[in-house]
C-alpha cells in the first residue's frame, strides 16, 4: 500500500496591478468576443473577495455598465471585506467610444456611494484592452507595491 502527498488547495494570487487584473479577466472572457460584462470584489490587500467573477451577458449597450456597478456595489456593500471593484466591458466589434468618460465618472460615483471604490473599467475589443481612465489622465486607483510584490513586470 502507498501513500501519496496531495497537496492542500493553493490560494488565488491577488489582484494588485492593472497586468494582474487583466490577465485575470481575459482567463473568464467568452470566446470569440461577445458583449459582456465581468466585474470582481477586492479586499485591501487585493484578494477576490468569495473568488467569484460576475459575468452578465448581452450588455450591448454601453450604459449597462452602470447597471452592473450598481448592483455589485449593493452587494459589495453587505460584504465586510469588499473596499474594491474591477469591471471589464467587453466590446467585439468596437473599443473606446466617445461617451465613455462619463461612463467612468458616473460608474465611480456609483461604486462610491455604495462605500466601493471603482479600481478600474477596462474594455476589452479585439484590437486591445483599453481603460476610459486614460483619457482623462487620471492617476490609476491601484495601491503602491506591497514589499517583496513584482508589481507589473
Amino acid at each position: 500500500m502507498s501513500s501519496s502527498h496531495h497537496p492542500g488547495p493553493t490560494l488565488p494570487t491577488p489582484v494588485r496591478s492593472a497586468a494582474d487584473a487583466v490577465r485575470l479577466l481575459l482567463l473568464a472572457v467568452t470566446h470569440p468576443l461577445e458583449a459582456e460584462t465581468l466585474c470582481f470584489l477586492l479586499d485591501d490587500d487585493g484578494n477576490g473577495v468569495a473568488g467569484i467573477i460576475t459575468v452578465v451577458s448581452g450588455t450591448t449597450n454601453p450604459e449597462a455598465l452602470l447597471d452592473v456597478v450598481e448592483l455589485i456595489g449593493r452587494v459589495g456593500s453587505g460584504v465586510p471585506d469588499a473596499t474594491a471593484l474591477v469591471v471589464a466591458t467587453v466590446r467585439p466589434s468596437q473599443g473606446l467610444l466617445p461617451g465613455d468618460v462619463d461612463l467612468w465618472l458616473e460608474a465611480s460615483d456609483l461604486a462610491l456611494a455604495h462605500g466601493i471604490e471603482l479600481r478600474e473599467w477596462f474594455i476589452i475589443s479585439p484590437t486591445g484592452v483599453f481603460c476610459p481612465r486614460d483619457m482623462l489622465c487620471e492617476p490609476e486607483r491601484w495601491p503602491r507595491p506591497f514589499p517583496g510584490d513584482q508589481g507589473d513586470q
